[in-house]
């Protein structure tokens, strides 16, 4: 039994031996370095070789290395090898040791013993790699540029501040002006943050490196933190460079709550990267969420992502702009200004597949010319996929047409704003506001009970359609008494007699008004929808 254990202890001792002479001849001693002082070296340099992602070379007694570039091999006159990689063969050689010693060692037992038992239970399985993908910048399609987006009007001025400065740092540095280290874009998916940072790296004409948040989470303690390591490292190595982090709330959240020590060690690790900054690397390490509030508050603090710029949904005209992008190339019989209108809450990404399903729609009926009601059929897919319409009966109809014809003329005799109202509440654009004062947060609160009343009063009649307007007229009745003050006291018994006086206000309007919403519900009963304009017009 002895001379076994002496024998498994002198097989893994040789094999660590093995290892570790392994590690230590295939071990890369190469100094990485930039553009710069590449330029210095390369006149003296000898012994070139490449493998898929560097240049190898010695040069004053050291060896050094260099991302790979077609612009850089065009530099170098002396012969250029390939650089044999050597680690399956030290793979395979310790593979083989370990069979040749195990099976020796299991022959011997076997002589040793007349009745052989395993002589291992179980063996552990080996554990992956720490060692990550090699990093290595992308280029961007050359023709996201600023002006190439739309949609984003608002911040364009302080993204080309940021370009001036990769340029030419010069007047920045000769005030004594630094640029933020950190740019945080923040704003709803789809519009458009990862090709802000694109189209800033092709601007700028500097390397883009480009990680998602969630490619740092790996399974093993540390993996994370020597990924971010990594990543700039090679970003220094450049004069200048954007870093983008995609999502980086999956990696940037705070610490202290849902403890996950990988996590918190490449978070503090990318901390300790933007604070190590030199002043000359003109690096940018921009990140992208869709909820800063989750952020580590030393993420956020002066020195590293200290400047954040808020991208919002587009407005009506840049709405336009971007329509006019994706049509360009297109032709179509459309009313753009009016499809922007009733694109309300769209971002870029979802104008862009709205564009392109009417295009599919279109192909399906053998035309090649986009019409109006392909962006129509094409808005319906995407809001409300397979959804059906419901079939309704001309009473159901005339009762629904009624229903929506009350809320929209309260609307327009209140001043609520608003672009379209539909038959059905989905397609219906209402624009409430949300700083209101107490006789316009009084007047939305009768808004939501125009529709029931009006049918009540006018067609002795009530439909469950009205149950998410009556639904929200509670909740906003107690709000507006429990959280806002504008009840005679904070009790929920006082919510509901808000609600009955808006009732008995209403009663005695549409008491006044039958005429006019009985016209505008047969209006809307013939074109099943109306916009505002349309509506100002009839009255």
């Amino acid at each position: 039994m002895k001379s076994q254990k002496k024998l498994i202890l002198g097989a893994l001792l040789t094999i660590f031996v093995i290892i570790l002479l392994g590690f230590t001849f295939l071990k890369d001693r190469s100094d990485l370095i930039g553009q710069e002082d590449f330029e210095k070296l390369v006149q003296n340099a000898k012994n070139f070789e490449v493998d898929e992602g560097y240049i190898y070379f010695f040069s004053n007694d050291n060896h050094y290395k260099i991302i790979k570039d077609d612009q850089l091999l065009r530099q170098i006159t002396a012969p250029i090898q390939i650089r044999t990689n050597y680690f399956w063969f030290w793979v395979w050689g310790i593979l083989g040791l370990m069979i040749l010693s195990f099976g020796g060692i299991f022959f011997l037992y076997k002589k040793e013993k007349s009745s052989p038992t395993p002589l291992l239970k179980s063996t552990p399985k080996p554990q992956p790699s720490l060692s990550s993908a090699e990093i290595q910048p992308i280029k961007p399609d050359s023709n996201i540029t600023l002006n190439s987006l739309a949609g984003i009007s608002a911040v364009k001025n302080e993204l080309k501040e940021i370009i001036e400065y990769l340029h030419n740092p010069s007047p920045f540095n000769a005030l004594n002006l630094r640029m933020p280290k950190g740019v945080l874009l923040v704003g709803p998916p789809g519009v458009g943050k990862t090709m802000i940072a694109k189209a800033l790296a092709n601007e700028a004409g500097v390397p883009f490196f480009y990680q998602s948040g969630s490619s740092f989470s790996q399974i093993f303690v540390g993996s994370g933190a020597k990924k971010v390591q990594e990543l700039f490292t090679q970003a220094k190595a450049c004069k200048s460079a954007i870093i983008f982090i995609d999502e980086i709330d999956s990696v940037g959240k705070k610490r202290g709550f849902g403890r996950n020590d990988e996590r918190e060690s490449t978070l503090n690790q990318l901390l300790t990267e933007i604070d190590g900054f030199m002043q000359s690397s003109n690096l940018i390490v921009i990140g992208a969420t869709n909820n800063a509030e989750v952020l580590d508050p030393a993420l956020l603090r002066s020195g590293r992502f200290d400047r954040k710029i808020y991208i919002d949904l587009p407005t009506p005209k840049e709405r336009e702009e971007i329509l006019s992008i994706y049509l360009a190339h297109k032709p179509h019989q459309l009313n753009i200004p009016q499809i922007a209108q009733e694109c309300s809450g769209f971002s870029g990404a979802m104008i862009e597949n709205l564009i392109n399903e009417a295009g599919l729609l279109m192909l399906r009926e053998n035309r090649h010319t986009l019409l109006q009601e392909d962006i129509l059929n094409a808005k319906y897919k995407i809001i409300h996929s397979l959804k059906k319409i419901p079939s309704l009966t001309p009473t159901q109809k005339q009762l629904l047409c009624f229903y929506q014809s009350a809320k929209a003329f309260f609307a327009l005799k209140h001043k609520i704003h608003f672009e379209k109202v539909a038959l059905w509440e989905e397609e219906c654009i209402w624009n409430l506001e949300q700083f209101l004062t107490q006789e316009e947060a009084l007047n939305l609160l009768s808004f939501y009970l125009s529709g029931y009343c009006a049918l009540l009063q006018i067609k002795n009649t009530k439909l469950t359609y009205a149950k998410e307007d009556l639904k929200k007229a509670k909740n906003f009745a107690n709000e507006l008494v429990q959280e806002c003050g504008m009840g005679k006291e904070l009790l929920f018994e006082d919510s509901l007699s808000l609600i009955q006086s808006r009732l008995t206000s209403l009663h005695s309007f549409f008491d006044t008004h039958q005429q006019e919403v009985a016209l505008l519900s047969q209006k809307l009963y013939t074109q099943e929808s109306l916009s505002f304009e349309e509506i100002k017009s009839l009255f």
